[in-house]
């Protein structure tokens, strides 16, 4: 019961000062993690689209403003994930804003990820 209790001291103590600088990024992380063990057990489909979002955000870390605002709107959501993949990955139609190697990378990551979003 005294183990109980000082866990149950610890969590409402970190709780407490999650806004804290050393802590904040720590939270994020712990936090970020628990949505997407939840949106796995509720949704293949939603989880699936936050790890490719997530990814592709990461990936364009490195690249302009409207490149990733570009592909914060392509990713937005299944539909549009999947209009972009077929325009520019399956057809290598032109596209003005991502070219050249940030849209091979871009369709590598939606490749990869791409059986675990068409499945129901």
């Amino acid at each position: 019961m005294k183990k109980f209790f000082w866990l149950v001291v610890i969590v409402l103590l970190v709780l407490t000062f999650s806004d804290h600088e050393s802590i904040k990024p720590y939270r994020d992380k712990v936090y970020d993690l628990i949505v997407d063990k939840v949106a796995i057990a509720g949704d293949n489909q939603e989880a699936a689209l936050r790890k490719t979002r997530k990814q592709l955000l990461q990936l364009a870390e490195q690249w302009g403003d409207s490149q990733q605002q570009y592909l914060q709107k392509h990713a937005a959501s299944l539909d549009s994930l999947q209009k972009f993949r077929r325009s520019y990955c399956i057809n290598n139609d032109f596209n003005p804003i991502l070219f050249g190697e940030p849209l091979r990378q871009s369709c590598e990551v939606i490749e990869q990820n791409y059986d675990n979003l068409t499945r129901p």
